[in-house]
């Protein structure tokens, strides 16, 4: 009589015992969140973190389909100390967002827009001139880089906050005899605060203070950008 004998390989079942062991020494050495995530990670891999807009909004602007503007302001304040902020912040979403197959309407175009106009308005005549169907307004409330009473300690801060709102094509009421106001809705509505570094201050003489700005708008943009596409967890910007 034949016995049936288990048909795993000798390599599957090794893999699995591995796998189980570095789970293993992950609860022994580990504590915290990060005992979860890398011990997720041990078995599934790194996951995705589904994006936010597209989570409350049902859109997925990655396809390309949905045209958007994008729009930076500050305080008074912080541009008398950041001149380029705006800029550098809309530049870096947008290049971000290119890479992610968003169809963004390109900074240049909109900044040329705000020069003729002077005011944001209420997004209709801007996005009917772009024929956009967002506008995603970045608004930073908070930004810095050097820690109070200490100059020789870096260590960047930002608060703000992103709003998308979606603007209807097609002529509806006239604003002149050549142009029509879209209505406007909010679509989308998230605040964003970080740190960098998010444990502790980089003393000054070991990175120049134009080199770690570089790095925080970086990572700022980066925060904001995430807002709108799927990443890796590992991946996430806090």
């Amino acid at each position: 009589m034949l016995h049936q004998h288990s048909t795993i390989p000798p390599t599957t079942t090794a893999r699995r015992v591995l796998v189980l062991s570095c789970v293993a020494m992950l609860l022994v050495t580990s504590s915290g969140c990060s005992l979860f995530v890398m011990a997720g990670k041990a078995i599934m891999g790194d996951p995705k973190a589904p994006a936010e807009f597209r989570t409350a909004t049902g859109t997925d602007l990655t396809t390309g389909e949905d045209s958007v503007v994008i729009i930076c302001t500050a305080p008074h304040g912080i541009v008398s100390r950041f001149p380029s902020l705006q800029i550098d912040i809309v530049d870096r979403v947008t290049r971000t967002l290119k890479t992610r197959n968003v169809k963004v309407v390109p900074s240049g175009d909109v900044a040329r827009w705000f020069d003729d106009h002077g005011e944001w308005g209420d997004y209709s005549e801007m996005a009917t001139e772009f024929d956009a169907t967002f506008v995603i307004h970045v608004n930073i409330r908070e930004f810095g880089c050097r820690v109070p009473e200490s100059e020789n300690l870096m260590q960047g801060k930002a608060d703000g906050r992103i709003s998308v709102h979606k603007v209807r094509q097609g002529p509806t009421k006239p604003l002149t005899s050549r142009k029509y106001v879209a209505p406007v809705s909010l679509a989308f509505d998230r605040d964003f605060n970080l740190q960098f570094p998010s444990t502790y201050p980089v003393p000054r003489e070991n990175r120049s203070e134009e080199l770690f700005m570089q790095g925080f708008l970086d990572r700022v943009a980066q925060n904001i950008s995430q807002h709108f596409y799927d990443y890796r967890m590992s991946e996430a910007i806090h």
